[in-house]
């Protein structure tokens, strides 16, 4: 039986360039691909940018960190490489590629290839007027669509998300090394194994199957160490495990069958690890509705699939099913509205929450009114909806399940944004004043002025999937075109487990001795889809999840997170059996979305520990559960 193994180094612009060595400076392992996801919302605001300033439009590091001082280990172990690191300009990242493999004398040992079409910035105006674009709904029709884009919006970047197919045409090209745009993420691995065992991208069950379970492979590692340990609710199985822990963490390795079914492990001699928790927490991380996980090639269902520990270290993966995909693609549209600015300061003593509290206030107070003097004109104050007073160390995320006692030292964080930067160089002056004009105890935690920077702000949108079409180069300037398929393509079905809350419980469970801590019971994930957060709660013991199906209820989860969710946001639950699974999905959350969020955890990467450090079930005193905590 045929297998495929695929590493995959990199989760993040940001994560570190040294994990791709534990794949290539040692015998083992012995890897078929390499891949590396670099590209988020923040990574294509900063990328439009650094291209308004004639700077580059892709991930100059691929090539600086890994590229350069790896290829002769990559060339020797025969590793091929396919990242998203293009960016906003694939091509200009394959033509620097090219130029260095060239000044190295190893031009006929590699062959790049660009990925793109993805970018649809410049046609905007014209697809906008044949009505290419429909408002994008995070769960199908089950909840407020977010605004639509206006024509006159002055955008930096609006990239489709395209699929795998024009991966695996550049690998039929002979490409040793793929670059791309914004492709989806699970697309670096479902390009190459199609590729790999000759699957076909028509909409045949049998094809859908192939494309659901190697999308499923490609979510599971495309976030590194995600799934080796890393962001893990039982933290110190991870940082205490052998061979350096959290300091030399093992970053995934794929390993694909020809029946559908892969497995997960990590190279030898790593830190980290690899379980059936740790895996089923990062295949449900940032997903929404699990059994329509949507993509360009395939809508997965994850429902039913099974998680099961072969050896230690050693997890295998199977069950995932594929749908037919929509005709709509995901667009990610990036604008600037504005700069934003954020001040530090400790407080300490008697008394600390509230001396905070009332600086900030003060701070945001004197600022709107120098503002007003300086810069007339009722637009130059700063509004309650664009700052934030946040207090940290007094359990504020908490909401209802925050102890009340007293702190006597805690950070305060000023953040605000406008639409005029000299407002903002306002509130940075002034902040330094409080340390001798306010309150005892007090001081900043960072030296010199705060600064501000351009507030990015990030909205979702629906294309017709016929209107944008992905191109691939590799040895000649004339591009192979790739089109979507559209035959076979329809809209998704919402899940039939789904419950929607919109509202807190009439009564709240309250503390006596039938009511254990919901960590007692489960693990959990969070993650974030623009102003979207999902929270995936995994029973310890199956044994335990029907229990958590009846207690743990949609309100429950509202009424902890109340304090995050804005008007009109709810929370919908969804079962996920297969792995003893309830996932909820609470939309208007983040407060506006990862980019311009004022909140301290922008991205949700809390909201999985909050849920399970703030609800107490209700469980039988005298039921096995109880006999079992």
């Amino acid at each position: 039986m045929k297998q495929v193994k695929i590493g995959c180094y990199s989760a993040f612009w940001g994560d570190s360039a040294s994990a791709v060595k534990q794949f290539l400076e040692n015998e083992q392992p012995k890897l078929d691909y390499l891949v590396a996801d670099y590209l988020a919302e923040l990574t294509m605001g900063l990328l439009a940018r650094s291209v308004a300033a004639s700077k580059k439009g892709y991930i100059g590091e691929f090539l600086d960190l890994v590229l350069a001082p790896y290829l002769d280990f990559i060339l020797k172990k025969g590793v091929k490489i396919v990242t998203n690191a293009g960016g906003l300009d694939p091509i200009g990242l394959k033509q620097a590629i090219d130029k260095h493999i060239k000044s190295r004398g190893l031009d006929s040992r590699v062959k790049v290839a660009a990925v793109y079409g993805d970018n649809i910035l410049s046609e905007f105006g014209k697809l906008a007027e044949q009505d290419a674009f429909t408002q994008f709904d995070p769960l199908s029709g089950a909840s407020s669509p977010e605004a639509g884009l206006d024509r006159a919006d002055n955008l930096l970047s609006l990239n489709a998300y395209i699929g795998a197919e024009p991966i695996t045409e550049a690998l039929k090209q002979g490409a040793t090394i793929v670059v791309t745009g914004r492709c989806v993420d699970s697309a670096l691995v479902l390009g190459p194994l199609a590729f790999e065992y000759g699957w076909q991208y028509e909409m045949t069950q049998t094809n859908l199957d192939h494309l659901a379970s190697a999308s499923l492979a490609g979510h599971v590692i495309e976030c590194g160490a995600q799934a080796t340990g890393g962001n893990f609710t039982d933290w110190r199985l991870s940082a205490f495990s052998p061979n350096g822990g959290w300091s030399n963490m093992g970053y995934p390795i794929l390993t694909f069958n020809e029946d559908n079914t892969f497995s997960i492990t990590k190279p030898e001699k790593t830190g980290g690890i690899v379980s059936r928790a740790s895996v089923i927490e990062q295949m449900l991380y940032e997903v929404l509705d699990p059994e329509n996980y949507a993509l360009p090639d395939v809508v997965v269902d994850m429902s039913h699939v099974q998680v099961d520990l072969i050896e230690p270290g050693h997890v295998l993966v199977r069950g995932a099913k594929g749908k037919p995909p929509s005709p709509w693609l995901k667009c990610t549209a990036v604008r600037q509205r504005g700069h934003r600015i954020a001040v530090d300061f400790l407080v300490c003593g008697e008394e600390a929450e509230d001396k905070a509290r009332y600086l900030g206030a003060a701070l945001i107070d004197r600022t709107n009114t120098i503002a007003s003097q300086q810069l007339p004109g009722t637009e130059n104050t700063i509004n309650s909806s664009d700052s934030a007073i946040a207090i940290i160390g007094n359990e504020s995320s908490l909401g209802p399940a925050a102890t009340q006692e007293k702190r006597k030292e805690v950070v305060l964080r000023v953040s605000a944004r406008h639409s005029n930067r000299k407002v903002l160089d306002i509130l940075s002056k002034e902040a330094a004043s409080f340390l001798t004009n306010s309150c005892s105890g007090v001081c900043l935690l960072t030296s010199g002025r705060a600064r501000s920077s351009p507030n990015f702000v990030a909205s979702s949108i629906l294309i017709n999937r016929c209107k944008v079409i992905p191109q691939v180069r590799v040895d000649t300037p004339n591009p192979v075109s790739v089109s979507f398929r559209t035959e076979g393509c329809r809209p998704i079905e919402a899940a039939k487990t789904r419950v929607h809350a919109s509202s807190q419980p009439k009564t709240l469970p309250q503390n006596n001795r039938k009511l254990v801590q919901l960590h007692q019971l489960a693990i959990a994930r969070s993650g974030d889809k623009g102003d979207t957060a999902n929270i995936a709660v995994i029973a310890r013991d199956p044994n335990h999840y029907e229990h958590l199906v009846q207690k743990l209820s949609p309100e429950l989860v509202f009424a902890q997170f109340s304090h995050f969710i804005a008007v009109g946001g709810q929370v919908t639950r969804f079962e996920v059996p297969g792995v003893s699974a309830l996932n909820f999905v609470l939309t208007r959350s983040l407060g506006g979305g990862g980019l311009s969020s004022l909140r301290l955890d922008r991205q949700a990467k809390t909201y999985g520990q909050l849920l399970l450090a703030g609800i107490t079930i209700e469980v039988p005193s005298g039921s096995r559960i109880m006999s079992n905590l």
